[in-house]
């Protein structure tokens, strides 16, 4: 059962990547085919970079406590 919270903490970590390159690519770079004007653009682009950094401090918090336990 071990093997299978190490496989979701990656999982989760990976995710937190692709919340931060996704809330970076909205911000700095016009690759992505989104009708909103740059307010919306910007709105959008740090909803993702916020919710990625809380993400990362959940699963921070969740280790932290995991190690506690053992």
């Amino acid at each position: 059962m071990k093997g299978f919270k190490n496989i979701f903490l990656v999982f989760k970590f990976f995710m937190v990547l692709v919340y931060l390159a996704l809330g970076v690519a909205i911000l700095f770079f016009n690759v992505l085919p989104l009708p909103a004007k740059m307010g919306g653009r910007t709105f959008f682009g740090i909803v993702f970079i916020i919710y990625g950094l809380y993400r990362s401090y959940t699963i921070y918090k969740s280790f932290k406590e995991r190690d506690e336990e053992e």
